[in-house]
């Protein structure tokens, strides 16, 4: 066992599960019901039954279920018409889907900077970023912390520019009395193995468009509509359907939410009040306006003066060996090498986007390079467990800066 997965001995083990997803998948298998067939001649009913009870946790009107969150982005972009030669403003600071997911529609994602107090997308920046080829942005909820969408909906409005919130982090987070996913034309999600609503795999996307809902649809099943001829395929599509073994896990799964997203919340306050309170530790402000996160993963930026010189490197070994489950943040996507050396799909222009080559040094997107430099991330199973081990994880900080 390593000594990050030694760490998390102390907490909650991740995915919690009991008897109901056992009964769950063991009613799928003999039920010779595996997948879920079509809107109008169900297979099975765990996928449309999920697609239903998620849409009512987010408060949105649709929900199309698919096999993974990266592929959620994509249908998203494709079924609002982004593709070839369009830019896509994406936040710097994320997982390399986000982007990724602009590549696969054959689009160019541009990125922009963060943040330094909320670490998300800076909405102040995105302006600048705007070309006569912008046709969407993605903002990224980053550790279930909103980005301000009344001012990012506002300029997509003044430049006709669509919205996919990419919420992979921000299961239950309000912005201003809605749940995020709602405010742009479409919102996605993951359900990935150490998401807070998880399946091992699986995604949705969310929206409040029948018309843009149906599109979605009809590209994650082969181009099919709903309804129709199960071999007449109306437009280019693929299958990124997801499975009833997913859909009967996260319909178990959900009942557990509620409570664990109350728990999460109420620690992470508790733990964010503790550690602000250290010189030299700064937890990621909720954006004003939030009233709860999704606390995927939970952000800390550290001044290494302030604990004699330490790097990040160290920090993070240190807090893992001594029992504080901690990884590592997200590399800024203009730092990875794919994109650096533009290393993406074959005979796609890529000259005009702000990264690569030179245009990928540090100095051009110099508030995501700086966090990253000196921030770790805790998992939110930490959040979980009880107040006596938050409390070790403060006193154990506190220690390393009385050591230094």
């Amino acid at each position: 066992m390593s000594f990050k997965q030694e760490a998390r001995k102390f907490y909650p083990k991740w995915p919690i599960y009991n008897e109901k997803e056992i009964n769950a998948l063991t009613e799928v298998i003999k039920s010779g019901e595996w997948w879920c067939g079509a809107p109008g001649a169900h297979q099975g009913n765990n996928v449309w039954a999920f697609q239903e009870e998620f849409a009512q946790l987010q408060g949105s009107k649709y929900c199309v279920a698919v096999c993974n969150g990266t592929v959620a982005i994509e249908a998203a972009l494709m079924a609002l018409n982004i593709g070839l030669g369009d830019e896509v403003i994406v936040s710097d600071y994320t997982f390399v889907a986000s982007a990724s997911a602009v590549i696969a529609t054959n689009a160019v994602p541009i990125f922009c900077d963060i943040d330094p107090n909320t670490l998300v997308m800076d909405v102040n920046n995105i302006e600048e970023l705007i070309t006569e080829r912008t046709r969407a942005i993605i903002p990224v909820h980053l550790g279930g912390n909103p980005v301000n969408m009344e001012h990012l909906m506002a300029l997509a409005s003044n430049y006709d520019l669509k919205v996919v919130e990419d919420c992979a982090h921000a299961h239950g987070s309000d912005f201003k009395g809605k749940k995020v996913g709602n405010w742009g034309d479409a919102g996605t999600f993951s359900f990935q193995a150490s998401k807070v609503l998880t399946s091992g795999e699986g995604g949705a996307i969310i929206c409040n468009s029948e018309e843009l809902a149906d599109n979605i649809y009809s590209y994650i099943d082969c181009g099919r509509k709903k309804n129709q001829y199960f071999y007449k395929h109306y437009s280019y599509g693929t299958n990124y359907r997801m499975t009833e073994y997913q859909a009967a896990v996260l319909r178990a799964q959900l009942k557990k939410f509620p409570d664990q997203h109350k728990l999460r919340n109420e620690n992470a306050l508790y733990l964010i009040k503790k550690l602000n309170d250290i010189k030299g530790i700064k937890t990621m402000e909720l954006t004003p306006g939030t009233t709860s996160l999704g606390w995927y993963v939970f952000p800390i930026v550290f001044e290494p003066k302030e604990f004699g010189g330490i790097t990040k490197s160290e920090f993070y070994k240190k807090l893992n060996r001594n029992g504080v489950p901690t990884d590592d943040c997200y590399p800024p996507l203009h730092s990875l090498d794919c994109f650096k050396t533009t290393n993406l799909k074959k005979g796609i222009d890529y000259s005009k986007a702000n990264w690569g080559g030179e245009k990928s040094i540090n100095r051009n997107f110099p508030v995501v390079s700086d966090i990253y430099s000196r921030s770790i991330e805790f998992p939110q199973e930490m959040f979980l467990a009880d107040r006596e081990n938050l409390d070790n994880v403060v006193t154990f900080i506190k220690s390393l800066k009385e050591k230094n």
